[in-house]
């Protein structure tokens, strides 16, 4: 029978309010938000501090640390496990379609696992649970002789992208809130650490740091005094030796301590737009100040000027009004353009529909893209049931910060195949096409002219599994209620006419380049 432990805790201080620290370009509105939830801002920087009258002495540790993903849709966290469930609630109750999704393992935690095979990246595969296999890179084996078959304690340090594994190390840290353990015999300092008190600090860690123990001096400690740095350290080597006693005895494919969860988290157009309005309690803010920071490079200055000095002395109305004359003329999609669909799943794959010509800009109610589609023949289409022919196409529909997707889809000769209406979060655009989470349910006119509702049961996996909120779940299936009605009374006709505008306009086009027939074939081209 199997052995079963309690896994050890990372021994972090605990304080009354939770520590958090955020960074990046949603940090004002993370931080008025978290502050009004009661957690304590930690380390916040100079800007926010000024914001929030906060004091931006570096001392404690962060519980929480928040910051940008690489493309700006979100922000990545890294949470004490015992305090992520209360994080995300936060998230979930404030943000109505904010995404979460946790990693499989935690960052920091250890195990006891077992070395089974070389890797195919050179080092090797280790497996930590009867489940779960792990990556040993060479470099970090401590330079010890490894043989299969051998029970060693690795430290997760990250997920490799290429294997999809975790990746380990057999350096363990004890992290507390002033220091970092590690199975070295070393003294480092926080690179923010200068001067004489960085040199104070190294000569003070190789007279307290353990026997077979190395010591990395975190940020708070330039900030504290040598007792309160003795203590940590006193703490750090029993959990130490609490780590090492349990190593010993426990059985191997066993987690000895837990980590951080890692969370990746979207903020979809309604989250970014509700951020938005947090924000502007606190400073001047355009509207769709997060979308317009995520969406360019050179549009962030523009932005940060614009509501720094500009909304002193003009109106945020004359100022939203003269950046979206700007986005229109310089930045969003025009007419012949060729973009793709970022269709991305709430469990975080990627689908990339496409490539889609823009045919008509309507403007008459907010931005509507009519778009034209080939489709290569082979198999059916999903939920229509018609087969997928040569000469196939298909028009569709968005329109941005709606709610919904809709391909029409016709034969060569231009009879109607099917209708499928993708619902999602509200359609955001960027330069190269559109981004939205689907949310898992298709309403669709079939080759059969029956109207359906699709795929309803997917949602309810995700709000088991903490993706989405339940909220989120109730409203999307209401809305696919909503839109079989509406297909069922006027919409197929109301769809149907714009096809009927986009073909006109596409004889146009061709007739003027001096073809007879649409060239289906080249439209794309």
């Amino acid at each position: 029978m199997k052995m079963s432990i309690s896994p050890l805790q990372i021994p972090m201080r605990e304080t009354e309010k939770p520590r958090i620290r955020i960074r990046g370009i949603y940090s004002t509105a993370l931080t008025k938000l978290f502050l009004d939830n009661d957690f304590e801002i930690i380390q916040p920087s100079l800007e926010i501090a000024e914001r929030f009258s906060l004091n931006p002495e570096r001392y404690l540790s962060p519980q929480i640390d928040v910051f940008d993903r690489s493309d700006k849709q979100g922000v990545i966290v890294e949470s004490l496990c015992t305090l992520t469930e209360q994080f995300t609630n936060i998230l979930f109750d404030i943000l109505p379609d904010v995404v979460v999704r946790k990693s499989r393992v935690q960052k920091g935690a250890i195990y006891k696992g077992i070395v089974y095979r070389p890797a195919p990246k050179g080092g090797y595969l280790v497996k930590i649970t009867p489940q779960m296999d792990a990556w040993l890179p060479i470099e970090n084996t401590k330079n010890q002789e490894i043989k299969l078959g051998d029970p060693i304690i690795v430290e997760i340090k990250d997920i490799d992208e290429t294997l999809g594994i975790p990746k380990v190390s057999m350096q363990i840290s004890i992290p507390g809130d002033f220091a970092v353990l590690i199975s070295e015999e070393s003294v480092r300092v926080s690179h923010k650490i200068k001067g004489s008190v960085r040199d104070k600090l190294i000569e003070l860690g190789k007279i307290l740091r353990p026997e077979d123990w190395g010591i990395i001096w975190r940020t708070g400690a330039a900030n504290a005094d040598v007792a309160e740095l003795q203590e940590e350290i006193e703490v750090l080597a029993k959990e130490a030796e609490k780590l090492m006693q349990l190593s010993k005895n426990a059985p191997a494919l066993i987690k000895l301590r837990n980590g951080f969860d890692v969370l990746n988290i979207q903020f979809p157009a309604r989250s970014k737009i509700k951020l938005d309005g947090i924000r502007a309690q606190v400073f001047p803010t355009v509207s769709h100040h997060h979308w317009l920071k995520s969406y360019a490079n050179n549009l962030t200055r523009i932005i940060d000027f614009a509501e720094k000095y500009l909304a002193k002395s003009v109106s945020m109305e004359t100022l939203n009004t003269a950046i979206n004359e700007m986005l229109k003329k310089e930045f969003l999609p025009q007419e012949g353009k060729l973009l793709k669909i970022y269709h991305i799943k709430p469990n975080g794959r990627e689908v990339i529909l496409g490539p889609a010509k823009v045919i008509m800009i309507k403007e008459d109610n907010g931005f509507e893209y009519r778009m034209f589609r080939r489709f290569v023949p082979g198999g059916y289409y999903d939920g229509i049931g018609a087969p997928k022919e040569a000469g196939d196409y298909g028009v569709t529909i968005v329109r941005v910060l709606d709610d919904k997707l809709i391909t029409a889809y016709f034969s060569v000769d231009n009879k109607l195949k099917g209708i499928y209406i993708n619902l999602n979060t509200p359609i955001e655009v960027y330069p190269d096409g559109f981004r939205y989470i689907d949310l898992e349910i298709d309403v669709v006119l079939a080759k059969d002219n029956q109207i359906r509702i699709l795929d309803t049961q997917k949602l309810d996996r995700y709000v088991e599994e903490g993706i989405i909120s339940k909220n989120l779940a109730e409203e999307t299936r209401k809305r696919a209620e909503e839109l079989k009605e509406w297909l069922s009374g006027d919409g197929v006709d109301e769809i149907l006419n714009i096809c009927d505008e986009v073909r006109s306009k596409l004889e146009e086009m061709y007739s003027l380049e001096g073809k007879d027939e649409l060239g289906f074939a080249d439209i794309l081209g």
